[in-house]
């Protein structure tokens, strides 16, 4: 693992210039190494050996995420993480499935569960002594063919798991949230000044430590792919941080406290939100190793065509979270959408927003660069259902991911990943 110090300098590197990438910028693809040099030896009296010949450069790695992706996320709300045995197990469930992807989540609270001088080593006592969850699962998962993209959730800085736990030294959550000294939250209040346990997006030091968290997982583990969570609001009451609060101020021109439904203030925190994606995004181009960045992204309620304007900025994933994740895509700001579809298939209102939210899927799976790969709530649904949806999802955009391992479907049931593997994750 890198230096502190060397670290840090990769980062000074990233902090020159984090401004939002326009449509057409990338991230940059980085050369293979040269070949060095091999060394003659020169003996006397003989003639010398053949020097030999510089090895060829290594084969490019495949590019991480390319369709159809069959994803299946694991949080760390379990043990399934925490131990060799536990890892081995899901690798061994998921390359049944004939999985592509794991998307492990390596933080709960802003506390790592591998290597890290970012984040404070996590004080969760169910981890094994001396256990790096990456550093476990990648070598297994990529010797399976199952890339591995490591999950962080932004916004929460807080959980009832860590009540009875020791605080770690320089833990985000308790130098920087809603009990620390006010001049020093990062996190956003309501407008009636409810201190919130979120982070708010508008902060420039919310933004910077995502970005050295992503780094410093790409530049010092063998992960494929960064993938963020809850970059959002709490609520549309949400976002009125004293610093966030003057920044709106001073570029909309006013000195008047926005209502939480001025188009004007929603639409400057949907740019808030998409900022924090395209800080990393520029943050990862100066890491000298590609990985894919993905994002998961809300669906609540029903979708474009199921609203009375019959347009996403109508839907509660635009007005509620403050997400604009649409225009993510279009202009190719992240390399993979997840947009959570949580919806119940034997409840007909949600079958519903299942199928319009899909419908907006596939035609950004098919207009845009991005890759759009439909989250399915395994929870939340019978085994034939959660079938029905993978395959539907799979279909019909650039593939599908199970939410989640730990409970693929609503009766617990685990010969879904069999299933998962006969159906090729389409329509049984």
């Amino acid at each position: 693992m890198r230096t502190r110090s060397a670290l840090l300098a990769l980062l000074a590197l990233v902090a020159i210039g984090c401004a939002v990438p326009s449509a057409e910028e990338g991230i940059d693809e980085i050369p293979d190494d040269e070949p060095t040099a091999t060394e003659e030896a020169i003996e006397e009296a003989t003639p010398p050996e053949p020097s030999p010949p510089e090895p060829s450069p290594p084969e490019p790695a495949p590019p991480a995420l390319t369709a159809p992706v069959r994803a299946v996320w694991v949080h760390l709300f379990d043990d399934t993480l925490k131990t060799p045995e536990g890892i081995a197990t899901l690798v061994e469930e998921l390359a049944e499935a004939e999985a592509t992807a794991v998307i492990a989540q390596v933080a709960r609270r802003h506390d790592a569960y591998y290597a890290s001088e970012v984040l404070p080593a996590t004080t969760d006592p169910d981890l094994a002594e001396g256990l790096d969850v990456l550093a476990e699962l990648v070598p297994l998962a990529h010797a399976a063919g199952i890339e591995v993209h490591a999950w962080v959730s932004l916004a929460p800085t807080w959980h009832r798991v860590y009540e009875e736990l020791p605080v770690p030294d320089g833990w985000l959550p308790a130098e920087h949230g809603r009990d620390a000294p006010v001049e020093d939250r990062w996190v956003t209040r309501t407008v009636d000044g409810e201190w919130s346990e979120y982070l708010d997006p508008a902060l420039p030091e919310v933004r910077a430590h995502l970005a050295e968290i992503a780094v410093e997982l790409a530049a010092t583990t063998a992960v494929d792919g960064i993938h963020l969570d809850y970059v959002r609001y709490e609520s549309p009451r949400h976002g009125y941080h004293p610093a966030a609060l003057a920044a709106y101020q001073e570029a909309a021109g006013t000195d008047a406290v926005p209502a939480p439904d001025d188009p004007a203030f929603v639409a400057w925190r949907q740019a808030q939100t998409r900022g924090v994606v395209a800080h990393v995004t520029r943050a990862l181009e100066e890491v000298p190793r590609s990985v894919a960045l993905s994002a998961a992204v809300i669906t609540w309620g029903p979708g474009p065509a199921g609203t009375e304007e019959g347009s996403f900025a109508a839907t509660r994933p635009a007005t509620d979270a403050l997400q604009d994740w649409p225009s993510w895509a279009r202009d190719g700001l992240v390399d993979a959408l997840f947009p959570m579809n949580y919806f119940r298939a034997h409840e007909p209102d949600q079958a519903a927003w299942f199928e319009q939210w899909l419908d907006l899927e596939a035609e950004l799976a098919t207009a845009t660069d991005t890759l759009i790969v439909p989250g399915i709530a395994g929870w939340l649904n019978a085994p034939e259902a959660g079938l029905v949806q993978v395959g539907r999802a799979t279909e019909l955009t650039d593939g599908a991911a199970l939410y989640s391992y730990q409970q693929p479907t609503d009766d617990g049931s685990r010969e879904l990943w069999r299933q998962l593997a006969e159906a090729a994750w389409l329509p049984p």
